[in-house]
């Protein structure tokens, strides 16, 4: 059994995987109908951010604006932190403001390693967006 099931990830699910390696591949994962476990838009919007697909990235920040627009969410909430989001990078992505965008991007990806076991091993890389 183990031997088959070896087979099977390495041909289905290590290709699986290998396009969560980069932006540009996480972005053209195929969307799904949406449920709990699927990527939020406002999570898709960043990676086409950092893949440097700003179109892709506008048009998910223009229907997503829509739906944040005038509430108000608890603080720390997945809502509240899209909110923050799509506020941060309004201004550069519209602008086409690469160096603004990775200038964020950097700043989020440094708060989310900071303080964790990951910290002393991470080496901040440049983002397709800025290649």
């Amino acid at each position: 059994m183990v031997p088959e099931a070896v087979a099977v990830m390495e041909a289905v699910a290590l290709p699986r995987l290998a396009r969560y390696g980069t932006p540009e591949g996480y972005a053209t994962l195929p969307p799904r109908p949406h449920t709990v476990h699927d990527e939020p838009y406002e999570d898709r919007m960043i990676v086409h951010i950092a893949a440097g697909n700003l179109d892709a990235a506008r048009a998910i920040w223009h229907e997503r604006q829509r739906w944040h627009t005038g509430k108000s969410f608890p603080p720390g909430t997945r809502a509240d932190r899209w909110r923050l989001q799509l506020a941060a990078v309004a201004e550069p992505l519209m602008a086409g403001d690469r160096p603004a965008l990775a200038k964020i991007l950097h700043a989020w990806e440094a708060a989310n390693v900071r303080g964790t076991e990951l910290e002393p091993y991470w080496e901040p890389t440049s983002f397709p967006l800025e290649r």
